[in-house]
């Protein structure tokens, strides 16, 4: 996982995928930028908009040489960016296509949610709030050792009492 400046995760992004050498041992392999997808009322339409899930935070996979060379590497170049282990991340399990993680909908009923379609289906359990007029919702994660809370986009089309 490496920390960056928030705003500039698609620069890094861009800049590491360049470095990628498939068949090479000591190179990284993959480069991900985790955004997901929510609805956003403006002009008097609903559109769909991406943002950043964990702002700040890219994740590189490869080799544990190849990581080591670069964060010898960054520490180098830049004192902003910090790099530290971490497990594979969840959020690569609620990703729907590419490093996206899609917009859910669902209904509460007598104050049960159900999801019905989307990256969240059957993990219910993982939503902690709930913001119906933002559309979104707030889910915990294990990152770092720990849980933290996240953002994601959540529909909620029906309520009943």
């Amino acid at each position: 996982m490496l920390k960056c400046s928030q705003g500039n995760e698609a620069d890094y992004v861009k800049g590491y995928q360049e470095t990628i050498k498939p068949d090479s041992a000591d190179s990284l392999q993959e480069v991900i930028h985790f955004r997901y997808q929510r609805m956003i009322r403006y002009k008097g339409r609903w559109h769909l908009e991406e943002r950043a899930v964990l702002p700040g935070y890219i994740f590189l996979s490869g080799t544990e040489k190849a990581i080591l060379k670069r964060q010898v590497w960054e520490r180098k170049e830049s004192g902003d960016i910090s790099m530290a282990p971490c497990e594979p991340p969840y959020l690569k399990y609620l990703c729907t296509k590419g490093n996206l993680v899609g917009m859910s909908r669902g209904n509460i009923k007598n104050g049960i949610l159900e999801i019905t379609s989307g990256p969240l289906r059957g993990r219910e359990q993982l939503v902690k709030k709930i913001d119906r007029h933002k559309r979104t919702a707030e889910i915990e994660i294990p990152l770092e050792g720990r849980n933290r809370r996240v953002t994601v986009g959540l529909e909620i089309y029906e309520k009943q009492i």
